[in-house]
């Protein structure tokens, strides 16, 4: 189990690194055609497509990491109102929503992505893409999102801090 946890841990560590990565590419890219165009030089026709799809990967990826670290914005001024069993309860409730609706997510971007396998789709931009892959981040960081949730239901670990003045944490 040891050696499945750390690939685990490994694969939301590299998907977290490949985001990045791709916010780099993004960053350079910008300052790429902007130089280009301040040369006097027609733009990077095809870059701002590209910037596009890093932006939605890198959202996609980055995410089940972002949960993993208790990333994203949380306000706990109304668990912290109630008591500590209330909020045990509480908690477990959110965690078990946030699983069903990253289920949900990953349900229909996975019918989404057949559908466009099997129509041949293609994304036309100035790059001219097959859509299923489009929708391919979804059905893979939802599940991983929802990994990341049912780990905190099953206890271990808590998304609430309970730093806000809460006596007992979660």
């Amino acid at each position: 189990m040891n050696m499945l946890a750390r690939a685990y841990n490994g694969l939301i560590t590299g998907l977290a690194i490949i985001a990045g990565l791709m916010l780099a590419v993004i960053f350079i890219g910008i300052i790429a055609d902007v130089g280009i165009r301040t040369a006097g030089f027609n733009s990077l026709q095809w870059y701002s497509a590209i910037a596009e799809y890093c932006l939605l990967f890198s959202t996609m990826l980055a995410a089940p990491w972002l949960v993993r670290l208790k990333g994203h914005v949380v306000v706990e001024s109304l668990t912290l109102a109630m008591p500590p069993a209330v909020r045990r309860v509480m908690a477990r409730v959110v965690y078990l929503l946030c699983i069903v609706l990253s289920l949900l997510f990953v349900y229909y971007g996975f019918v989404e992505m057949t559908a466009a396998m099997a129509s041949g789709e293609l994304d036309l931009r100035s790059i001219d893409m097959p859509k299923w892959i489009l929708f391919l981040p979804f059905p893979l960081g939802f599940s991983l999102i929802a990994v990341e949730f049912a780990r905190y239901l099953l206890g271990f670990d808590s998304y609430y801090s309970g730093k806000a003045g809460a006596s007992e944490s979660l």
